[in-house]
């Protein structure tokens, strides 16, 4: 991603990390902490701005380094969520993709115009093979996102998340570079 941004339609962009989101994306957080936190382990940790501004910054690092592509969703120019590929794998040419989103934005489709916009990123200038998108069983709202986009249920792995003092089972979900190219 050699842009600050990718565009999505005229109100919707994808755009990398900045130190000057911090008090924005710390704001969410504090405000939404309870919504959040029930499938975003890393809230609890975000406890104040700095740990915003300390996740920015490594998310910088490794947006260069390679190993991830955490972008921000904003929607009219506001920051809303954000959407990664919180891990990629080159020697495999896979990565897994995750998202968030502020609960006052959701079903406007921004997850899913995000996630394809991701995805066509990562297919057509990543060269990626394939994206995983994994999620607890329990989390409705997120499930619907990968059966929208054309994803293969793979199966469910049993009680492999462990956060908020419970084990949860995973689904895990795929594309193929070729399915995506064979339906876009």
């Amino acid at each position: 991603m050699t842009r600050k941004s990718l565009f999505i339609n005229k109100n919707l962009e994808l755009r990398l990390p900045e130190k000057e989101f911090a008090k924005t994306l710390f704001q969410i957080i504090e405000d939404q902490r309870e919504y959040l936190g029930k499938w975003l382990p890393w809230v609890e940790k975000n406890k104040i701005e700095k740990d915003s501004l300390e996740f920015l910054k490594s998310s910088i690092l490794f947006n260069n380094g390679g190993q991830k592509l955490t972008t921000f969703i904003f929607f009219n120019q506001e920051l809303v969520g954000s959407i990664a590929f919180v891990k990629i794998d080159k020697r495999n040419k896979v990565a897994e993709i995750g998202y968030w989103l502020s609960k006052n934005q959701q079903g406007n489709g921004i997850v899913s115009l995000a996630c394809q916009r991701l995805i066509k990123y990562g297919f057509e200038k990543m060269n990626l093979n394939r994206i995983e998108i994994n999620i607890a069983s329990e989390n409705s709202k997120s499930l619907v996102i990968p059966n929208k986009l054309g994803f293969i249920h793979e199966g469910t792995t049993r009680e492999s998340l462990y956060f908020n003092d419970k084990f949860y089972d995973e689904e895990k979900y795929s594309l193929l570079q070729k399915e995506w190219f064979k339906n876009n």
